[in-house]
């Protein structure tokens, strides 16, 4: 039996340290994944009966709903994203490092975590979406998204798809910030809301959508009574709402990062 070598060893020792870092990454992923599906199951469930409910009503009383139902909601969906992010990666943080798991493995956990729900849940948005417009198009009823990007062709379809999966991913990750900002700080975490939210701005802005979105948009046109926020039109629009929301999960990722590198254990 030959001693293994001083390289060996070391590379031995390297590939122990990258399948335990795999195994921490997968397992973070999982819990947010599975935990992530299952509030978007109740929120799209609870969400089709309030759609199928607010246009059939409407049709019934021989009213025009004109805007998408989602929409009137100013980003409903992006709220339990928020609160993912808040709860859990702070939640297992103690028991990630106590098993042996790093901050680092616990970031990428979250954030392959955050691209995969994002990413389903901006499908399921999109097909909630086409849904809407079908339905009330087919009571009769004009259908309009209240500012958000273009939605009129098939390639504008798809660049929504993106963009609303990205803005999901950026809210994850922008709870995340926000919780692991409260063990690094404590109370005083409070303090740190708005400047960490500043990614979840970004992507309402640039996608045009959710309570940012609708505000930096409204045009007073002829007058605060007649005030209104006009649907996306045209490539540009498109773009700048698939780069801005793009941007938006990298600044998220990047600061995410910086605060799980040095963030206690145990709250401050």
């Amino acid at each position: 039996m030959t001693t293994p070598t001083i390289e060996e060893t070391a590379m031995s020792r390297t590939r122990l340290a990258r399948a335990a870092h795999l195994r921490g990454v997968a397992g973070v992923a999982r819990r947010l994944r599975v935990s992530g599906l299952t509030i978007g199951i109740w929120f799209w469930g609870i969400y089709a009966l309030y759609a199928v409910g607010i246009s059939v009503g409407n049709a019934a009383a021989g009213n025009d709903l004109e805007i998408s139902a989602l929409d009137a909601t100013l980003g409903a969906a992006r709220w339990p994203m928020i609160a993912l992010g808040v709860m859990v990666p702070s939640g297992i943080l103690a028991m990630h490092v106590s098993a042996g798991g790093s901050r680092r493995s616990l970031f990428d956990g979250v954030l392959r975590g955050a691209l995969v729900v994002g990413g389903v849940l901006g499908v399921v948005t999109t097909l909630a979406l086409l849904g809407e417009r079908l339905l009330s198009t087919s009571l009769g009823m004009s259908w309009r998204r209240l500012g958000a990007l273009p939605f009129d062709s098939p390639l504008a379809v798809l660049g929504t798809t993106v963009a609303e999966g990205l803005v999901l991913v950026t809210y994850i990750l922008v709870g995340a910030c926000i919780g692991t900002g409260f063990r690094h700080a404590g109370a005083w975490g409070t303090l740190l809301i708005v400047p960490l939210a500043l990614p979840a701005v970004l992507t309402d802005i640039a996608t045009r959508t959710g309570v940012i979105g609708a505000i930096a948009n409204v045009q007073l046109v002829p007058d605060i009574d007649h005030a209104e926020v006009p649907p996306g039109e045209g490539l540009a629009t498109m773009l700048i709402g698939l780069g801005g929301s793009a941007l938006a999960v990298v600044i998220a990722a990047v600061v995410l990062r910086a605060l799980l590198r040095t963030v206690p254990v145990r709250p401050a």
